[in-house]
């Protein structure tokens, strides 16, 4: 394994705490909401180890076939934090919708002008002089 490989497995294992922080936390709120699924130990610790696994891996891939930082330095790192903030907005109107009962039109509209308020300031911020690599 070369030392770009190993760099970039200890850099998503590292970054790989955080999805299964959240799993741990979030898969159980969503299985005491939703009355479908059974509140088992498999449930309960095997759907986060398996959401850590499968992104940890996908990210890992993604790194090692495009050859990208995707730090959040980099105007490719940007753009990669603001398309997982807008898909996990949508996981939370979708919450807010099934197990919230909150109104679909009401969140619907909100999740759609927040996503373009989002995607605007982006694109007018953007600062064209980010560095292309990240700096120790």
């Amino acid at each position: 394994m070369n030392s770009q490989r190993r760099r970039i497995i200890r850099e998503e294992l590292l970054r790989s705490i955080a999805w299964i922080g959240l799993g741990l936390v979030g898969w159980p709120i969503v299985i005491s909401e939703v009355a479908w699924v059974e509140p088992t130990v498999l449930t309960v610790f095997g759907l986060p180890v398996l959401t850590w696994a499968l992104l940890t891996a996908a990210m890992i891939g993604v790194r090692t076939v495009t050859s990208k930082e995707l730090q959040v330095q980099t105007p490719t790192g940007l753009s990669m934090s603001l398309a997982l903030g807008i898909m996990l907005g949508g996981v939370g109107a979708v919450y807010l919708v099934a197990a919230g009962g909150y109104s679909a039109l009401w969140i619907t509209v909100a999740y759609v002008v927040v996503t373009i308020a989002a995607v605007g300031w982006y694109w007018y911020l953007r600062l064209p002089k980010l560095p292309s690599e990240t700096t120790a």
